[in-house]
Parts: structure tokens; C-alpha cells; sequence
């Protein structure tokens, strides 16, 4: 049987029916087939996934040995992370053994097959990334449009250096998949968070735009950071990543850092947090403290986590968000 939880943006299965295991996934997914090459008895799907804005994530796993066959993904790119055991892959001619030490990364142009689970491979995180998304992000980064998919390696060392803070972030997120209430939903996080899974892949995998990533760029004059100021401060109220200010300005994501850094000494994320304390004091000093709560100013300009949110306030304004909100008895 399959229950489905959390709306539609969540999925939980667990069956024991091949026919619906393939049009759960494919659903989800990709359309696929699937081959049990185990005992056919001992069949069974267990999968919970979410989907994220253009990213659905989700954890997979088969009681027996299966092998699934995939047509190019086409409109998407995908990783696939066992988190014991091994499974065998591979994305059009290349083919690779994907460990916990070794994560697969799908080319959009091409199929892939997967051959695995039973007790050899227990279960995957599968995650599934927009390809506009994914090649909106490296253009942004880049300051050029991508005109062909990008061609990943197919293995990702996940152990070491930015392979590994990759991974870290995925983990954090992959625990939460079944929790509709997760912070990590909310709009103003959501954006953030999965600008920072897109863009982390990019660093961490090798492409063929890798080195050009690598290479230096020259920091955004003294112009366009007043024109970033701009954007910030109009947008305060909405979602904003660093990517979306540098594309808004018409620089690459490095430029507008350099600049931000030469220019003002911080980065265009802490002047927009600095910007929204700003706005929460505001709201403080003009609220009445017996309609109003600073968790709930605090939330409409996106911190959520009021005890770090409590403590860089005080660091600015030299005192607590409560005194700010009660001062209005004093006038």
C-alpha cells in the first residue's frame, strides 16, 4: 500500500507492488523501469521525498536487488548518495561504483541506470535539481548565459574539502524531508536554501565550467554596489539570495562580493541582515507592546532564530529587542 503525507509537496510509499513503485517514482522522478533481479517475493519500495522549490529530495530504498533505467533526464540533473553499501551506475557511457564516500551526478542529456539495493545497498538520498535553475545559477555566477547542459563527472567525492560541506548541507536538510513544519519551508529560507544546495554542487563537482568558476573576477565598480544598495533595500521584505541581487544588478556573484567587500568592507547577505535589524528596530520603537510580539516582528523580516537573532541585535543597538518594544511606555 501507499500513503501519501504532508500535501502535495510530500511523498511517503512504502509497497510491495512493482507497477506502483514505478509510477510513484516516475511520477516523482523520472519515468523508469524497473527490474527485479532479487526475489521477486521480497520486493518492496520505501521511499519519502519532498519537493523543494526546483529541488525534490528523497530517501529510497528496495528490499531486494533492482535495476531502474532511465531515458535523459532532459529538463533535469540529479545526485544519488548511498548511505551504506554500494550501487553500481552510470550516466550514458560513463560508470561508476557510488559509495558514501562516493556520490553520483547526473548529466541532463544523457540516461542513466542503477543497479543496487537488497542488503548491498540499504538506501540512497536522491536528489533531483531543475536544470533552468542549475544553469540560471552558474550564468549568475559566471556573468554569461550557458547555452548547452552541463557535463558533470559522474563521481563526486563527497569525504573531502567542498565535496564534503556539499554533503553536510544535504544531510541537514534530507532529516527534515517528512516535517511540512520545518523552518527550512518557510519562503524567506526556502530561496536561500536552495540557491545554496545549487550553487554548493556547482563548486563541488567537476564540470566543464569548473575552471572558469575557479578563475578571478574583477570586483563591481562603486556604481553598481549603490545600484545592489537599491535593489536590497526595495526588496528587503522578499526572499533575497546573493545570486538574485548580482543577476538584479547585472554582475556575476563574485563581482558583487568583491565590490560589496572593497567598497563597504561586508558582503551584500550581512548588509541585507544589517538592513532587516534596521526594519525590525523600526517596527519595535512604533509597536505597541500589548498587540505586539518581537517574534512576531522578527518573523516578518525573516529571523527565525530568535535567540541569533536576539544577539546581533543587541550588538548593533546596545540593547535587547524587548527593551526597544517596551520603550514606548517611556514616551
Amino acid at each position: 500500500m501507499s500513503t501519501s503525507v504532508g500535501g502535495p509537496a510530500s511523498v511517503s510509499l512504502v509497497s510491495r507492488d512493482v507497477e506502483e513503485a514505478r509510477h510513484v517514482g516516475g511520477r516523482l522522478f523520472y519515468p523508469h523501469s524497473v527490474e527485479v533481479l532479487g526475489d521477486q517475493q521480497s520486493f518492496g519500495i520505501h521511499l519519502d521525498a519532498a519537493e523543494l522549490g526546483p529541488v525534490t529530495m528523497g530517501w529510497l530504498s528496495y528490499d531486494t536487488e533492482v535495476e531502474i533505467e532511465t531515458g535523459e533526464l532532459q529538463d533535469w540533473y540529479q545526485v544519488n548518495v548511498p548511505v551504506s553499501g554500494r550501487l553500481k551506475t552510470s550516466s550514458g557511457a560513463d560508470r561508476i561504483i557510488a559509495t558514501p564516500s562516493c556520490a553520483a551526478v547526473y548529466r541532463a542529456d544523457r540516461g542513466s541506470v542503477l543497479q543496487g539495493w537488497g542488503q548491498e545497498t540499504r538506501r540512497i538520498l536522491g536528489m533531483k535539481i531543475e536544470r533552468r535553475a542549475v544553469e540560471e545559477q552558474l550564468a549568475l555566477l559566471l556573468g554569461r548565459p550557458i547555452r548547452n547542459p552541463i557535463a558533470f563527472d559522474l563521481a563526486l567525492d563527497i569525504t573531502t574539502g567542498h565535496g564534503q560541506q556539499w554533503w553536510s548541507v544535504m544531510q541537514a536538510l534530507s532529516v527534515q524531508l517528512r516535517d511540512t513544519d520545518a523552518l527550512f519551508r518557510h519562503p524567506l529560507l526556502l530561496a536561500p536554501l536552495t540557491q545554496s544546495v545549487i550553487v554548493s554542487l556547482l563548486l563541488a563537482s567537476r564540470h566543464d565550467y569548473s575552471e572558469q568558476l575557479a578563475a578571478t573576477v574583477a570586483p563591481a565598480c562603486p556604481a553598481v554596489v549603490e545600484h545592489a544598495k537599491q535593489y536590497i533595500e526595495a526588496h528587503a521584505d522578499e526572499p533575497l539570495t546573493a545570486l538574485e541581487i548580482a543577476g538584479a544588478v547585472g554582475v556575476s556573484l563574485r563581482a558583487l562580493q568583491h565590490g560589496f567587500q572593497t567598497s563597504l568592507h561586508t558582503t551584500p547577505m550581512r548588509y541585507l541582515r544589517d538592513l532587516r535589524l534596521r526594519k525590525v528596530r523600526g517596527d519595535l520603537l512604533a509597536a505597541d507592546p500589548e498587540t505586539a510580539g518581537v517574534a512576531e516582528i522578527a518573523y516578518r523580516w525573516g529571523f527565525n532564530h530568535l535567540g541569533r537573532f536576539a544577539g546581533q541585535y543587541r550588538e548593533m543597538f546596545g540593547e535587547s529587542p524587548s527593551a526597544a518594544l517596551r520603550s514606548i511606555t517611556s514616551r
